[in-house]
């Protein structure tokens, strides 16, 4: 049932797509911990870090840096928004996501430097140039949309709130801009550091686009877990930790 357009609270269809808000939300937050901590685990030493995000998918990594994606992408498309345009841009994430995990970055970058000269790893490079770009825009298309998500939709109530809850959803609204400026900065600062300055050129700021990536995902993820706390307070087991949210 709606009033006004707006779901009524204790309908079960509200607490799924709250559930799913939350998940996706945990999603993000993990993909830079799960990469860097596994590459550890599994004795990459230091090459643990990685320029970027995307080149986890040359590393040990591999399996969990498509499989976080995946999974990531199917959240969002299985997510139905309160409008078919929520939808569609949730279902544009989505199919944007799982472009990030089909098509690599470019291999050009990737730590250790030791395969530098192995053929094989050269004509890698070279096949990867062109898939690099088109990765580029599924990755710029997926912050876009969450930046959309955080400043826009986001901003909507899910039910008619009054009083207290009122206060408590306007502080969330807060919440949700900032992390959208996050979002919107960290691409900023990723694209000139890549295209402008280039400071790792010269061995300098090396992990810039893995650090602002990792804001960028953690602001998505904080954004889309906190939306999505109404339905985890029903969860015994994080019912306390998740009450300071709302």
């Amino acid at each position: 049932m709606k009033t006004n357009g707006i779901p009524e609270p204790g309908n079960e269809a509200i607490i799924s797509y709250q559930k799913l808000r939350a998940f996706i939300g945990i999603t993000g937050i993990l993909l830079p911990i799960g990469v860097v901590l596994g590459c550890w685990i599994f004795g990459a030493g230091n090459y643990s870090w990685q320029p970027s995000i995307s080149h986890y998918y040359y590393s040990k990594m591999h399996i969990v840096f498509v499989l976080i994606l995946c999974v990531l992408g199917a959240f969002l498309i299985t997510y139905k928004g309160k409008d078919k345009w929520e939808s569609r841009l949730s279902n544009l994430a989505g199919y944007c996501a799982f472009g990030i995990a089909s098509l690599p970055t470019k291999f050009a970058g990737f730590l250790p430097e030791q395969y530098e000269g192995n053929q094989y790893l050269q004509l890698l490079k070279e096949v990867t140039d062109f898939w690099g770009g088109i990765h580029f825009v599924f990755a710029g298309a997926l912050f876009t949309c969450f930046t959309i998500f955080c400043l826009h939709f986001f901003q909507r109530p899910d039910e008619a709130y009054t009083g207290d809850e009122l206060k408590k959803f306007n502080k969330r609204k807060r919440l949700y801009k900032i992390c959208g400026w996050v979002i919107i900065v960290s691409i900023a600062m990723i694209g000139l550091l890549n295209f402008i300055i280039k400071p790792a050129e010269v061995g300098l700021f090396i992990y810039s686009t893995f650090i602002f990536e990792t804001t960028s995902m953690w602001a998505f993820g904080i954004a889309w877990l906190v939306k999505g706390s109404a339905a985890l307070k029903k969860v015994p087991v994080v019912k306390n930790l998740i009450q300071p949210l709302r």
